[in-house]
C-alpha cells in the first residue's frame, strides 16, 4: 500500500532509471547509426537499364548515380516537402558511429581541449559570446568525423583523407541541431565515467600491492 501506483502509461523514477542504462548500454556495445540528407535530387534509374538487370539477371549489372562517390552509403528516402505538403525522395548519406576505442578517446580529448568556453561570459552576453563560439565550427566538424572514422591506429586522424573528406560534409551539410545530437551522443560514448572507474580500480592495485609485499618483507 506505501508504494505509489502507477497507470500503464506512467513509470516510476527507477524504472526510468533503468530504461536509461539500458539505452546507454546499448549505444556503448553497438554504437549508433545516422544519416543526413544530402543536397541533390535523387535520379531514377534508366529505363534500359532497368530492363537489362530484369530480363538479363545473369548480367549483374548495378546502377549507380555517379553523382555519389563509390565510398559513400547512401539509401533513397522519402520525406515530407514543407512548402508542397507531399512526399518526396531524398538522398540520405548513412554513418555508424560505433563504439570508441581508447585511442580515439585520446584524439578527441585533445580536440576538446582546444576549445575555450567561459560560461560566465555566455550567460552575461549570451548573443554576442555565442556567436563568437561558431568560430568553432571546423573544429566540431573534425570532432565529429574523427569519432565517425574511429580508427586509433592512425597517429594523426586529421591527417587522414577519411577524416577531412567526412568533416568537409559534416560542414556543409549538418544544421545546429543535428550537430548538438550528435556530440551529444559522443560525450556518451566517450564514456568518461567508466575510464575514470577503470583508474580507481588500478589506483587501489597499486595502493594495496606495495603494502602487501611490505608485510611479506616482515615475516621473512
Amino acid at each position: 500500500m506505501g508504494k505509489r501506483e502507477t497507470t500503464d502509461n506512467e513509470l516510476t523514477r527507477e524504472e526510468r532509471l533503468d530504461i536509461e542504462s539500458q539505452a546507454i548500454d546499448a549505444l556503448l556495445e553497438m554504437g549508433v547509426k545516422f544519416s543526413v540528407p544530402l543536397k541533390i535530387r535523387p535520379k531514377d534509374e534508366p529505363k534500359f537499364h532497368r530492363w537489362v538487370r530484369t530480363h538479363l539477371r545473369f548480367l549483374r549489372l548495378k546502377w549507380r548515380d555517379r553523382r555519389l562517390p563509390e565510398s559513400w552509403n547512401v539509401t533513397v528516402a522519402e520525406v515530407p516537402d514543407t512548402e508542397t505538403m507531399q512526399m518526396e525522395r531524398v538522398y540520405r548519406r548513412n554513418f555508424h558511429v560505433r563504439p570508441l576505442y581508447l585511442g580515439t578517446n585520446d584524439f578527441l580529448r585533445k580536440l576538446y581541449m582546444q576549445i575555450e568556453y567561459d560560461e560566465g561570459a555566455v550567460q552575461e552576453k549570451p548573443i554576442e559570446e555565442g556567436f563568437k563560439q561558431f568560430k568553432y565550427t571546423d573544429l566540431m566538424s573534425k570532432i565529429a568525423a574523427v569519432a565517425i572514422v574511429n580508427k586509433p591506429e592512425v597517429a594523426d586522424p586529421l591527417g587522414s583523407r577519411e577524416v577531412m573528406e567526412i568533416a568537409r560534409f559534416l560542414r556543409t551539410h549538418l544544421t545546429v541541431a543535428r550537430l548538438q545530437k550528435l556530440c551529444s551522443t559522443i560525450k556518451v560514448m566517450m564514456n568518461t565515467e567508466g575510464f575514470i572507474n577503470s583508474i580507481r580500480l588500478i589506483k587501489g592495485l597499486g595502493t594495496t600491492i606495495p603494502k602487501a609485499a611490505a608485510r611479506a618483507g616482515l615475516v621473512e
